[in-house]
């Protein structure tokens, strides 16, 4: 486990100390390596956890014992007299507003409830986020080998337009198997070129999702075999998905907001001093004041409340429907993936190699013409396609089974 871990840091820190623009080196990344990296440098992530840190401010706003900040007044001038004489006089008082019916604790109810929901929807963001990087860089391995083999059977349809060259000069074979075998080459030319643009085109999928440079030099490596064969660690029983966690949160915000409304029914206190100065006379008063909550008393929170909790109720329990759904559809298409791939495997991979060998000898033999040998050799290359695509399948599939149960790491 530890080796394991160390592995992956240390390619995680080469990837961060990256070349400068001009470096003729490049990094290579396994499927661990790019998780790591997305999970540090995702534009999606990144943002998901700005997020988050903005939540933290009405919970920082709610967290005071006082709403409302107290008032001072103060209040002065002139006073003239019967007899002419001027005084002045002065006031100054100092009030402060006390909430009741618990407000204080409904805000910070709403508050903590609303960052518990930006926190699941940040975890949800990296479980998708990293089931997308993990797609990319599958499909990128894919198009990897794909490349492999289109240039494999470039230099096996170069060899055989050599040949073919030859015989011909020899005059053993007519100029038209001269063409075809030209026509071989340059589409497996053509293939190949399709190919490479395939890889560049991933690769700068994944440079986007991993927030990379656009001079970065990246590479990858990796097995689509071993990937697709890895096992999907099961979540814990009472872990939910971090999308569930999330409405939960959300319910539970909007269950205090509904509170919140009730508790606008409760009247507010102001409390206060008052100090007064009127010529020889001082006044000293205390200042008790009630708000009468006979209008506004919270009606808007109370229906938009109940509403939001009966909509998210029905919410949350489709989701939860809907994810043992999902992750029981998930496993069996993985689960068939997997067989379709040891069925090739088994069966056809073994006799690919043989008729290929098997044709080329008839051919050079003059026991099969050069359009039998073409046809045999493109069967033989789609089939190694299509087991490359089920590879894929296979792959990815595993992937949105991860997904899908949450256990992406």
């Amino acid at each position: 486990m530890f080796p394991r871990l160390a592995t992956v840091a240390l390619g995680l820190v080469a990837v961060l100390l990256w070349p400068r623009p001009g470096a003729a080196e490049s990094s290579e990344l396994t499927l661990e390596e790019a998780l790591a990296l997305a999970r540090q440098r995702a534009p999606a992530l990144l943002e998901a956890a700005g997020r988050v840190a903005e939540a933290r401010g009405p919970v920082a706003g709610a967290s005071p014992l006082l709403h409302g900040n107290p008032t001072l007044e103060v209040e002065a001038g002139p006073r003239t007299q019967a007899t002419g004489a001027r005084t002045a006089d002065i006031a100054v008082g100092l009030s402060q507003p006390f909430e009741l019916g618990g407000k204080r604790g409904g805000r910070l109810e709403v508050a903590r409830a609303g960052l518990a929901r930006e926190t699941a929807q940040q975890r949800d963001t990296e479980r998708r986020v990293l089931g997308e990087v993990a797609d990319t860089f599958l499909r990128a391995l894919h198009a990897r080998e794909r490349l492999r083999l289109a240039r494999a059977a470039e230099e096996a349809a170069r060899d055989v337009a050599h040949a073919t060259q030859r015989r011909f000069e020899a005059g053993d074979v007519p100029v038209v198997d001269v063409n075809l075998a030209r026509v071989a080459l340059v589409r497996a030319r053509a293939d190949v070129l399709g190919a490479e643009g395939g890889v560049a085109a991933l690769l700068g999928e994944l440079y986007v999702l991993l927030g990379l440079p656009t001079d970065a030099e990246l590479g990858i490596r990796g097995d689509l075999r071993e990937l697709a064969a890895q096992p999907v660690e099961a979540p814990s029983s009472q872990t939910e998905r971090p999308d569930i966690t999330a409405l939960v949160a959300e319910l539970e915000e909007a269950r205090a907001e509904r509170s919140q409304g009730a508790r606008a029914a409760w009247p507010d206190l102001n409390v206060g001093v008052r100090y007064e100065s009127e010529g020889n006379e001082r006044v000293l008063l205390g200042a008790l004041g009630v708000t009468l909550p006979l209008f506004a008393r919270g009606q808007s929170a109370r229906v938009s409340g109940e509403a939001r909790v009966q909509r998210l109720q029905v919410a949350l329990e489709a989701a939860r429907r809907a994810q043992t759904v999902q992750v029981r559809a998930a496993t069996a298409q993985y689960l068939k993936e997997r067989e379709a791939v040891e069925l090739l495997a088994r069966e056809v991979l073994p006799l690919l190699a043989d008729n290929e060998q098997l044709a080329r000898r008839s051919y050079e033999a003059g026991e099969m013409a050069l359009a039998e040998f073409l046809l045999v050799r493109r069967e033989v290359l789609e089939a190694r396609a299509e087991y490359l695509d089920r590879l894929l399948r296979a792959a990815l599939s595993r992937v949105h089974l991860a997904v899908q149960a949450g256990a992406l790491r």
